[in-house]
């Protein structure tokens, strides 16, 4: 029993649901259709008062009340205007007042005209020239109009459409309406300035009312929205400086741009040229060989000092850094100590040879010593 209340439950509720869906696309589909601006409608009664027409009051009368108790075959609305207007040989408008269109009192305004033709004064002769001017002003300042001549059909209407057929009818009827004592009854009908149709009928005929044309539609506006106006442009705002010691907030400083390179005067320092005169100045620097020389008592002479090593003139160079010699197997400390040893041993050398020679030059041979003793050779043991 709980599980079909609760189906019904959901059941009127999808129902529900889905009637307020409906509305809604109704009312959003309602209020998408383009406004009808409203139309003004008008209805003109003009009665020909004539002497001719005076036995044809009666026939008005019932037309007209058949007419205003049917609406004008329902195209007399609430609120539409209805003017009355009569003339002969002049034009009388104003006569009765302008009368504002109401169901409810259809009757009321109905005998109130039949009322006033009644009593109007019927004299002369007919005219449609006096109703042609005041009839054109009218019909260009409304929107909707119908005119609804009640005439004897004596003479001819002008500045309509229709005007060669409608005199036609009146030559054509004109004998038999008077002998029936019936008005002609034409109908004319303007939009938005223009004739738009007309009928022409005899009582006891059901007057006839020509439809109106379709009213052009307002311009549609175009649904499409306007493009949004462009963005104003960014401001940049200056950048953010964060003074903190936590991590990830303060973004590390731009690295600094690379200096541009100093222009100088020095010139572009030489290719460094091994030293490779190195030894050779060692051993061309020797002392020469001492010559033999007898033995004196003079103290031997110190050995004379090596000479400097001389420096290679590609490194000479004013106001130029010497880069560093290549590497030749030999580094310069190294070269230094073998020249040097090579110069203590070479002292050594030759210190050793002048003293042998000279112990050699004090002793003499055997045959000279026995000359210098006295010619004897030693005797031999």
């Amino acid at each position: 029993m709980n599980t079909r209340a609760r189906q019904n439950k959901l059941a009127c509720g999808a129902r529900i649901i889905a009637a307020l869906l409906a509305v809604v696309f109704l009312i959003s589909k309602t209020a998408a259709q383009p406004v009808v601006q409203p139309v003004e409608n008008r209805f003109l009664l003009v009665f020909d008062t004539s002497s001719n027409m005076k036995k044809r009051v009666p026939a008005v009368q019932r037309a007209l009340d058949t007419m205003l108790a049917t609406n004008m075959r329902g195209q007399l609305h609430k609120g539409d205007s209805v003017g009355v207007w009569t003339f002969d040989r002049e034009l009388h408008s104003g006569e009765f007042p302008l009368q504002q269109w109401a169901p409810e009192s259809a009757a009321a305004i109905a005998s109130n005209i039949t009322r006033f033709l009644a009593r109007h004064r019927y004299s002369k002769r007919t005219s449609f020239d006096t109703l042609r001017p005041s009839l054109n002003w009218v019909v260009q300042n409304s929107d909707r109009l119908t005119v609804l001549i009640f005439c004897d059909g004596d003479g001819e209407i002008t500045g309509t459409p229709y005007d060669s057929s409608i005199n036609q009818i009146f030559q054509q009827k004109q004998a038999e309406c008077k002998k029936s004592q019936q008005p002609f009854i034409l109908v004319l009908r303007s939009q938005l300035g223009n004739y738009t149709g007309c009928t022409m009928s005899v009582p006891p005929e059901q007057v006839g009312l020509p439809e109106f044309p379709p009213l052009p539609q307002p311009p549609v506006e175009p649904t499409n929205t306007p493009p949004p106006p462009p963005p104003a442009p960014a401001v940049e705002a200056p950048p953010l400086i964060i003074i903190g010691t936590k991590a990830g907030t303060n973004s590390p400083p731009a690295a600094p741009a690379p200096a541009p390179p100093l222009a100088t005067n020095q010139p572009t320092p030489a290719a460094a040229v091994p030293p490779t005169n190195v030894i050779a100045n060692v051993e061309t620097n020797l002392p020469p060989p001492i010559a033999t020389v007898k033995p004196t008592n003079e103290p031997l002479a110190a050995p004379a000092a090596p000479a400097a090593l001389v420096t290679p003139v590609a490194a000479v160079q004013t106001g130029a850094s010497v880069p560093p010699p290549e590497n030749s197997g030999l580094s310069t400390p190294k070269a230094l100590a073998i020249g040097a040893a090579f110069l203590v041993v070479a002292g050594v050398l030759m210190t050793v040879l002048i003293l042998g020679r000279a112990r050699r030059a004090g002793h003499g041979s055997l045959i000279t010593h026995s000359m210098n003793e006295g010619g004897k050779p030693p005797m031999l043991t």
